[in-house]
């Protein structure tokens, strides 16, 4: 080695040292003449070097010297290798970044991998006097806690809106070690009137003024002094994108946190969990309640690949991804089977050289390398556009807004892991461009009475697999693209045409009580009623697909003792609500003023049909969950509708009256039944919320556009399969376009004998179209059998109604693929039509 570093500094005089030598013993044998001739000098001067150079490189830098000689005096099949792979190596980064970010982003605190989430009985948040039990234990280095669930209103002095906050604990950004682009983190010793900006608010607010750090702003109605400004790639201990607008160290003993924290030097964690299962046992005997603490106890890690084995929901996403990534390893196989095919035709081209080669003594190993040469300098030109083109993808990412309720910020930025990725890519390429083409040439070149037709076989097997894999590709695609169309279709059970949606957010100030709240309430719902056009209004805790509660307890039917375990989501609402929504009533009534002083429900037909058995619904009552002491008694049946998801199976579900309910939220919903359309009413209904509590936060949209979350599952699984089906066929066309062409090209003496002895233009045409389909058709025939099988476990992401076996789905996809060889076909037929009998019979 020291001599190989030697020689790269001064191989001039290391070469001069060897010839030295040798003319020294050259002197000597020619004046002693018993000494035996030194032989060929030559020999051994190539030894004399070979001791102290590696080969291997020399040889691999003088190949792919040689290779890109070879390729620049090829330019369309280095432009075609490079769309093909850039492609290919662009959508399998992109997606694998996307997953990255979202699955495994590092959140922006000090030592990522020794911060654990805690949840306590099962429960995502806990009071804080939890969290402070926990801290005085001295189990974990630092305890923190945030309530991530927080809108605040920002007036900016003409108006008032909602933002996305979280509120912390003081020792937040110290004990995590939070860094900030400008200021500092909130202090233990800060008042409760601070905020942490993010950076996406202070450019949208501020226009990136470093000078509003020590500044108020208004707050929920108080004036909170800015004390730092988030760095524009902060990633938060949730990740998934989420990116709230504020930070402030402020909670009320009502507030419930997330609990966070840091592990000692040393400590695993299930010595941390076993050390919590003993804080929890004091927690039942300090903070008594219903259920106990160390029951359904979680510790999860925050960073790594860690989530994955915690975390059941991280796991979930991480199976999509991994489909993902699966369909577009498939793209990037045909981006290779196409290169293949053009580093086959170049390889045949070559036979000779590669036989003068071997005749004079190059070893199979020698020349495999060589070979491959050309598909390891494509390989790494098609990776390097690859990952250009997934840096672009990033950039446009980042600007898309989902249609969620909750701030997601895809925030794609390339680290080691992608650039690892993209290595193991262009490897993997390279091995799949150019092994085969490489061995092919080799045995050419061997045997050189290979007919020409059977060279073309395994051209014509490369694109038959080619086709098969796009088929497979495509099949996915338009099976999500159909689950698009079936899930827009669907009726989420209630009228998103002619409703309205307003959600507010009140100030701390004014509203404490139950008694303030509802009053407000009934206002607005009269206030906004009275509005020309609208016919009816009403207020809810929660609309669908923008959140809700969910509850897994057990119900008790006094009438016979009988208990039954029970999963229902919950919501409360006003007794206009199903009127105003047009969700029917299937049996029995809504809420009335008679209901005052007992507690009443509506429930759904699917609760009925899986908790009440053969009971009466109307007049049953039941106990339920941590409320097993106060009897419910239901009044009314509606039917099933949508709450998260538009292909969601149908959800038992629970009603009550919103004013029965101890109502803890500042945030409440409204909705309008309109008469004209809703988007002309969407400035009244602002002046009317905004003339009743200026400081409120309000934001006021159709129903139809606010239930963006419903359809994203199905948006997303139809965009991303969508394109990724129509690259692979796109790709499929370009290598059938290919094989065609080098097909005409190749068989050019063969159909100018045709055309001379009498073969008409039809004839022709007959021929190439019968090459093309049959290797169409073995493709296609291949392709439907593997999608068959493959395409079963997809039953998961498909709205009911949707099977992945449709027998429409393959047929699509069928006619799709042969209608695109046909027009793959068309240009090399053409080419072929225009030859000239004479001139093609005197080619060699």
């Amino acid at each position: 080695m020291f001599r190989f570093l030697q020689k790269l500094r001064r191989r001039r005089a290391m070469y001069q040292s060897i010839e030295d030598e040798l003319a020294f013993h050259r002197e000597m044998a020619a004046s002693h003449d018993n000494l035996i001739p030194l032989g060929n000098t030559a020999v051994i001067a190539e030894h004399g070097y070979a001791l102290w150079r590696f080969n291997f490189l020399e040889n691999l830098w003088r190949d792919l010297v040689y290779a890109a000689r070879g390729l620049r005096r090829s330019p369309l099949l280095v432009l075609a290798a490079l769309v093909s792979l850039g492609l290919g190596v662009g959508v399998n980064a992109t997606m694998f970044s996307l997953g990255m970010e979202l699955l495994f982003s590092q959140p922006s605190v000090r030592d990522a991998g020794s911060v654990v989430a805690i949840r306590f009985s099962g429960n995502s948040h806990s009071p804080h006097q939890v969290l402070e039990f926990l801290a005085s234990s001295g189990l974990l280095a630092d305890v923190v806690g945030e309530n991530e669930e927080v809108i605040s209103n920002y007036n900016d002095g003409t108006e008032t809106r909602p933002v996305f906050s979280v509120f912390t604990t003081k020792n937040y950004f110290t004990a995590l070690g939070i860094p900030v682009l400008y200021g500092r983190g909130i202090a233990p010793d800060d008042p409760d009137e601070v905020a942490v900006l993010s950076y996406s608010f202070w450019r949208q607010h501020f226009g990136g003024d470093p000078s509003v750090v020590g500044r108020t702003l208004n707050l929920d109605g108080r004036m909170c002094t800015v004390v730092g400004i988030l760095p524009e790639h902060h990633r938060t201990l949730i990740g998934f994108g989420y990116s709230p607008e504020i930070y402030m160290p402020r909670y009320l003993d009502s507030t419930i946190l997330a609990i966070y924290g840091r592990l000692k030097p040393g400590m695993s964690i299930p010595a941390v969990r076993a050390g919590l299962i003993a804080v929890g046992k004091r927690m039942d005997q300090a903070l008594p309640v219903d259920y106990k603490y160390e029951e359904g106890l979680q510790v999860s890690p925050v960073a790594g690949y860690a989530r994955l084995k915690y975390e059941s929901d991280t796991l979930a996403i991480a199976v999509f991804f991994a489909l993902l990534l699966a369909v577009t390893g498939l793209v990037l196989l045909i981006a290779c089977v196409n290169v293949a095919s053009l580093l086959l035709a170049r390889a045949s081209e070559r036979r000779r050289e590669i036989a003068i080669r071997i005749a004079i003594g190059a070893s199979r190993g020698r020349l495999l390398q060589q070979l491959l040469a050309d598909s390891l300098l494509l390989s790494l030109a098609g990776a390097c556009a690859g990952l250009a083109l997934a840096e672009i993808s990033a950039q446009m990412l980042a600007r898309i807004h989902l249609p969620v309720p909750i701030p997601i910020r895809l925030q794609i930025s390339p680290d080691w892991r992608l650039a690892i990725y993209g290595a193991f890519l262009a490897v993997l390429s390279m091995l799949a461009c150019g092994l085969l083409p490489a061995w092919q040439a080799m045995k050419e070149s061997i045997a050189h009475n290979l007919h020409r037709e059977k060279k073309m076989r395994l051209r014509r097997a490369l694109v038959a697999v080619e086709v098969a894999i796009s088929v497979v590709v495509l099949t996915m695609g338009f099976l999500f693209l159909r689950n698009l169309m079936h899930a827009s279709a669907l009726s989420p059970g209630f009228d998103v045409v002619h409703t309205i949606r307003a959600n507010v957010n009140l100030p701390p100030s004014g509203y404490t009580t139950n008694v303030q709240k509802y009053a407000y309430f009934d206002r607005v719902v009269s206030s906004l009623a009275a509005l020309p056009g609208v016919e009816s209004a009403a207020a809810a805790r929660v609309m669908p697909f923008n959140g809700g509660t969910h509850f897994m307890v057990d119900l008790t039917f006094p009438d016979n003792g009988q208990k039954q375990g029970a999963r229902f989501d919950w919501n409360a609402v006003t007794p206009g609500f199903f009127q105003t929504m047009s969700i029917p009533m299937l049996q029995g009534r809504t809420f009335a003023a008679v209901d005052r002083g007992e507690h009443v429900v509506v429930v759904n037909s699917e609760f009925v049909r899986q908790y009440l058995g053969g009971r009466q619904p109307l007049g049953t009552v039941f106990l339920w969950g941590r409320y097993d002491k106060t009897p419910y008694r239901i009044v009314g049946v509606a039917a099933v509708t949508k709450t998260m998801t538009i292909g969601e199976e149908p959800k038992p579900q629970i009603y009550e009256p919103l004013d029965q309910i101890d109502n803890d939220r500042r945030e409440i919903e409204f909705v309008m039944r309109s008469a004209i359309p809703p988007g002309l009413q969407l400035e009244p209904v602002r002046r009317v919320l905004h003339r009743i509590e200026p400081m409120a936060g309000a934001e006021v949209h159709t129903m139809y556009s606010s239930i963006g979350l419903a359809f994203l599952p199905s948006q997303v699984g139809a965009l991303l399969m969508g394109s990724t089906g129509v690259l692979g066929l796109l790709l499929a066309s370009i290598g059938l376009y290919g094989v065609m062409a080098f097909s005409v090209a190749r068989r050019t003496r063969e159909i100018g004998v045709r055309v001379a002895i009498g073969a008409g233009r039809a004839d022709v045409v007959r021929l190439l179209l019968g090459d093309s389909a049959r290797v169409t058709l073995a493709g296609i025939a291949a392709g439907l059998l593997t999608a068959l099988l493959v395409t079963k476990p997809l039953a998961m992401f498909l709205v009911p109604g949707l099977t992945p076996g449709d027998p429409l789905n393959f047929l699509v996809v069928a006619v799709a693929m042969f209608a695109t060889a046909l027009a793959a076909t068309g240009n090399p037929i053409l080419r072929a039509l225009k030859i000239d009998p004479a001139s093609a019979l005197r080619e060699d």
